[in-house]
């Protein structure tokens, strides 16, 4: 079994070109939205933490599509639907690189998730 990257920037640099920029649109969105959030790896991959250190939000990157993942989504307000899963409390957002991010309606996901 291969070992997870340590890092943010190298978990995204082995990705495949158009979902590696996708990660890093989404790396700069919560980067901006949650400029005082830590960062880093866990269960290998890119994680955002609360204020309590919390994990809360997360990032995958597979082949041909990116997720951006909330570890409580199932308790978020999502008027757009765009939350996807089935677990007790996890949800996460499919997203292609072929489609234009919905900024506004993410924007508002992650702020809720990190509060």
């Amino acid at each position: 079994m291969a070992k997870a990257p340590p890092t943010i920037p190298e978990y995204i640099a082995v990705r495949p070109e158009p979902v590696r920029e996708l990660l890093e649109a989404l790396q700069s969105l919560l980067e901006d939205t949650l400029p005082e959030a830590a960062s880093g790896m866990k269960w290998g991959a890119p994680v955002w933490f609360n204020a309590e250190g919390e994990p809360v939000i997360y990032l995958y990157g597979g082949k041909a599509r990116a997720h951006l993942g909330f570890v409580h989504g199932a308790e978020l307000d999502d008027p757009d639907e765009l939350l996807k899963g089935a677990s007790k409390t996890g949800r996460h957002v499919k997203l292609l690189p072929s489609q234009p991010l919905p900024t506004p309606a993410l924007v508002a996901l992650i702020r809720q998730a990190a509060n």
